[in-house]
């Protein structure tokens, strides 16, 4: 039987999946910052936990952040909106089988994710 995705489900886990993204900024996004005009994909948001970061350090870029869960899509969208980022569209889609044309994207950023795939090395080739 498949265990159901844990995190960012529960407020609890949320809270903490926003406290490690906090905690972790400096060192992930510190010297991460696109050009104007960029279109990068987020891969994984999850509840958002690092768009913010992404969002702030690159405002104009467009980040594209996509989640299998409509449960995280919701939560990450009220996020954005809650923190006027007005550079982030976000779509539920699954990583290996994005709707977006092959080279859309110039980056691709994704983090804490990979270790929740049961094939991580056909996620990468899927971006």
């Amino acid at each position: 039987m498949k265990r159901p995705y844990v995190h960012g489900y529960h407020p609890k886990e949320n809270v903490r999946l926003q406290d490690q993204a906090s905690t972790l900024v400096e060192l992930l996004h510190d010297d991460t910052v696109y050009p104007a005009g960029s279109r990068v994909l987020e891969a994984g948001c999850g509840v958002a936990a690092q768009t913010d970061a992404l969002a702030k350090n690159s405002p104009d870029a467009l980040i594209t952040s996509v989640d299998i869960s409509d449960v995280s899509i919701t939560e990450a969208r009220k996020k954005a909106a809650d923190a006027g980022l007005a550079n982030v569209q976000f779509q539920q889609a699954d990583i290996f089988n994005l709707p977006f044309a092959a080279e859309y994207f110039d980056h691709v950023f994704i983090c804490f994710v990979l270790e929740h795939l049961s094939r991580p090395e056909e996620a990468l080739l899927a971006l």
